[in-house]
């Protein structure tokens, strides 16, 4: 199932993509490859067509996006499950000051302040 939701969502990447491009710009893009007035849909009938399909391929992009998170997210888990709860330290960021031998303990230096 993963294979084929991540083949689906990079196919339409890739048509998501080729839409984008062929929209009319203001500097006009390739859209002017459609052939203006003289097309079937009209003047302004084929950038609607363009606008809607963009816009349904975003969403179906996004849809594909949440799938994949989702689908991964049920089966991993974290490293820390799968060890006893005595094997897990309480703290992590710093050892305690008793577990530090006397030799590596930092020196205090006092002054006749």
């Amino acid at each position: 199932m993963l294979t084929f939701i991540s083949i689906l969502h990079i196919v339409i990447a890739l048509f998501l993509i080729l839409l984008i491009l062929i929209q009319d710009s203001k500097g006009g893009g390739l859209g002017v490859m459609s052939g203006g007035s003289q097309s079937i849909l009209g003047a302004s009938g084929a950038d609607n067509l363009i606008a809607k399909a963009t816009r349904w391929t975003g969403l179906l992009f996004a849809g594909t996006c949440i799938a994949l998170t989702l689908y991964n997210v049920k089966g991993n888990k974290s490293v820390l499950d799968g060890m006893p709860a005595s094997a897990i330290p309480a703290s992590q960021s710093a050892p305690a000051a008793a577990d530090v031998p006397a030799e590596q303990a930092p020196a205090t230096e006092k002054t006749g302040n």
